[in-house]
C-alpha cells in the first residue's frame, strides 16, 4: 500500500487524475448527505423519491453510453476537464427542485454529466497505466472514496447548521470547477487511449462476466449512496449529522480498501478478492437490518464499504484491457451495465420500501452480492 501511494503521489499525471476522481465523488457525497433535505423540501415519499431518482439513472445511462463516442472524438485529458465542468454546473440543479418532476429532470442532467466524467477519468487512469507502466486504478478509486467521505461528512455537518441547499451546492460546485481549471494544463498533457475500433459494444464474451458483477455491485453501491442517510434518519432515528456519517463511513473504508487494492489483489488474486469482499458486504447488510442503533448503523455501512471497496476497480481495470476492444469502449460498455444496475435498484428499492419497509428493500441487495461472489471466477486479470 505504501509503495502504491508513493508512486501515485509522485507522479503528476496520476495525482492530477486522482484529484479529478476526488472531485467527482466530493460532489456526489454532498448530494447524498442532503437527500433527506431534498426529500423534505419536495415533500416526497420514499417511493416518489425513488421514482425521481430514476432521472439520475436514465441520465447516467445516456451519458455513459455516449461517452465511448465522445472519447473517440476528444483527447483523453480534454474529455476529463470538460466533463468536470459540466458535472459541476449540473450538480447545483437538484437544490432548486420543487416537486418530483423537477427533481427528476435535474437529476437526469446530473446523471448524464456524472456518467461522462466517470468514464472519462477512468479512461484517463487506464491511459496513464498503459503509457507509464504503473498501477494506479485502485488508488484513483481510493481518491474517489475519499472525496465521497469528505463530501458526505462535511455536508452532514453543514446540514445541521441549516445552510440552504442552494448556497451549499453552489459553493461546493464552484470550488470543484476552479480546481479543474487550475489542473487543466496537466490534464491536457495526459496520454491518449487508443481510439480505433467500435465506440460501444454490448457486454458479451470477455465482457459479460465483468458486466454482470458490475451490475450487482454498482446497484448496491448506488443503494448505499441513495438510501444510507434516509435509512439512518427515518428508520433508526438519527440526527442529520449522524445520517451523513453513514455514507462518510462507507466511503472511508472504501478509500482504505482501494488504496490497498493493488496489494490485496496481488496477494489474493482477483477471484478471491471479489468473493471475499462480496460476502463481507453481505454480513454488513444483514447486521444493518438487525440493528436499532444509529451508531451501530453507521458501523454497518463502514463494514459494507470495506467489502465492496476493491471490486469495481478490479472490474474497470479488466474491462480496459480486453484484447481487441479500445479501453474507453470496454469501460463504457461495462460501466453501462453498472448504470443499468443502479437504475434497476432505484426502481425496486423505493417502491419496495413503500410496500414493505426500507429494511426489506435493502435486504434484497444481499442476494445480488451473493450472485457477484458466484461470478468472481469470470474475472480474468
Amino acid at each position: 500500500m505504501i509503495q502504491t501511494l508513493r508512486t501515485f503521489a509522485l507522479h503528476s499525471a496520476s495525482l492530477t487524475i486522482g484529484i479529478s476522481f476526488f472531485s467527482l465523488s466530493l460532489l456526489m457525497g454532498t448530494w447524498v448527505a442532503r437527500i433527506p433535505d431534498v426529500q423534505a423540501r419536495t415533500g416526497l415519499t420514499d417511493g416518489q423519491l425513488g421514482i425521481s431518482m430514476l432521472g439520475l439513472s436514465f441520465g447516467a445511462l445516456v451519458g455513459t453510453t455516449l461517452s465511448g463516442w465522445l472519447l473517440s472524438k476528444l483527447p483523453t485529458g480534454r474529455a476529463s476537464a470538460l466533463s468536470a465542468v459540466f458535472f459541476g454546473a449540473a450538480i447545483v440543479l437538484p437544490a432548486f427542485a420543487f416537486d418530483r418532476w423537477s427533481l427528476m429532470a435535474a437529476l437526469a442532467l446530473v446523471g448524464a454529466t456524472n456518467g461522462f466524467m466517470s468514464v472519462s477519468v477512468n479512461a484517463a487512469a487506464a491511459a496513464i497505466e498503459k503509457s507509464f507502466r504503473i498501477s494506479i486504478m485502485s488508488a484513483c478509486h481510493g481518491m474517489f472514496s475519499l472525496g465521497g467521505m469528505i463530501g458526505a461528512a462535511t455536508s452532514g455537518w453543514i446540514a445541521s447548521m441549516n445552510l440552504s441547499l442552494q448556497w451549499h451546492f453552489s459553493l461546493i460546485a464552484l470550488l470543484m470547477v476552479l480546481a479543474q481549471i487550475a489542473l487543466r494544463p496537466i490534464l491536457l498533457s495526459l496520454p491518449n487511449n487508443e481510439s480505433n475500433g467500435p465506440r460501444f459494444v454490448l457486454p458479451r464474451k470477455a465482457l459479460l462476466g465483468l458486466a454482470i458483477i458490475c451490475f450487482c455491485i454498482i446497484l448496491c453501491e448506488g443503494a448505499v449512496a441513495d438510501w444510507s442517510a434516509v435509512y439512518l434518519k427515518n428508520n433508526l432515528g438519527s440526527s442529520a449529522f449522524i445520517a451523513g456519517l453513514g455514507y462518510a463511513g462507507f466511503c472511508l473504508t472504501m478509500a482504505i480498501g482501494r488504496f490497498s487494492g493493488d496489494a490485496i489483489r496481488s496477494r489474493w488474486g482477483a477471484n478471491l478478492t471479489i468473493r471475499t469482499g462480496s460476502l463481507i458486504a453481505v454480513t454488513g447488510l444483514l447486521l444493518l437490518i438487525a440493528t436499532t442503533s444509529p451508531i451501530a448503523g453507521v458501523l454497518c455501512f463502514v463494514l459494507i464499504g470495506a467489502g465492496l471497496s476493491t471490486i469495481v476497480p478490479t472490474i474497470y481495470g479488466a474491462s480496459a484491457k480486453v484484447p481487441g476492444i479500445p479501453a474507453g469502449t470496454g469501460l463504457a460498455s461495462v460501466a453501462t451495465a453498472g448504470i443499468v444496475g443502479m437504475l434497476t435498484g432505484r426502481v425496486l428499492i423505493g417502491n419496495i420500501s413503500d410496500l414493505y419497509g426500507l429494511n426489506i428493500a435493502l435486504a434484497l441487495m444481499a442476494i445480488l452480492l451473493v450472485a457477484a461472489a458466484g461470478m468472481a471466477s469470470k474475472v480474468k486479470v
